[in-house]
């Protein structure tokens, strides 16, 4: 006889579309750089082209064209131009709808920073 797991969530169409969001969202979100890029654009609000090198330590410039572009198509992040009398200063920034995210990827980093510590301290006592 096959017992059917009762869900937490009642109705499994609902349960589907919830594990299917979550595995579009790790999907966009998995890349090791786009971390790094929604990262940056948090904590310096618009950054260059150019300065994402100075910021983001290896990318290179095929990688981060293509991985912007990509973000910007899922509208996390938008290219602006700022006009100036020499010249137009194109840069990114974040979108409002990339604010969103931000508090799950600190809740990420939160996670990330205590987990670490956690094993590192696991590693020191067994080695005592």
């Amino acid at each position: 006889m096959k017992k059917k797991i009762k869900t937490c969530i009642e109705n499994e169409k609902i349960l589907k579309q919830r594990f299917l969001a979550l595995r579009d969202t790790l999907g966009l979100l998995s890349v090791k750089w786009r971390f790094c890029i929604l990262l940056n654009l948090h904590y310096y609000e618009k950054v260059r082209f150019k300065d994402f090198f100075e910021v983001s330590d290896g990318i290179s410039p095929k990688v981060l064209s293509s991985e912007l572009s990509l973000l910007e198509a899922h509208q996390l992040i938008e290219k602006k131009i700022e006009f100036t009398p020499t010249q137009d200063i194109p840069y990114y920034q974040l979108t409002k709808h990339a604010q969103e995210i931000w508090v799950v990827l600190n809740t990420l980093i939160e996670f990330g920073l205590s987990n670490r510590q956690q094993v590192i301290q696991s590693l020191l006592q067994d080695k005592t």
